[in-house]
């Protein structure tokens, strides 16, 4: 089942506009911050992998570097810096574990 955001700021990378709309309110978001990104992760397609989406909307909406503000909104953006830099290969370091009886061959 697809679903169609109606925002006008949706993309693949900000499914919804999320992301868009936490930064257009700034200040005025009242967070929590953490929320939002679970939620902008739980949007993102399977194929996307949330690192690169990360790192194109922190370039797209011109907030990969510089200060952050000290509210919600900019933990937001320093939410995604972290999510832009978590490294592909840790992540796929987990993809196949097995645990439990799988793990230890029993039968």
């Amino acid at each position: 089942m697809a679903i169609k955001y109606i925002s006008v700021n949706d993309s693949p990378d900000d499914p919804g506009g999320l992301i868009k709309e936490v930064l257009e309110m700034g200040a005025g978001f009242p967070g929590p911050a953490e929320d939002i990104l679970v939620a902008w992760m739980l949007r993102l397609g399977e194929e996307q992998d949330p690192a690169e989406a990360a790192r194109r909307l922190l370039e797209n909406y011109g907030i990969a570097e510089g200060p952050l503000s000290d509210d919600a909104c900019g933990r937001v953006v320093e939410l995604l810096r972290q999510a832009a830099d978590f490294p592909q290969t840790r992540l796929a370091g987990h993809m196949g574990r097995r645990g439990g009886r799988a793990g230890r061959g029993d039968r």
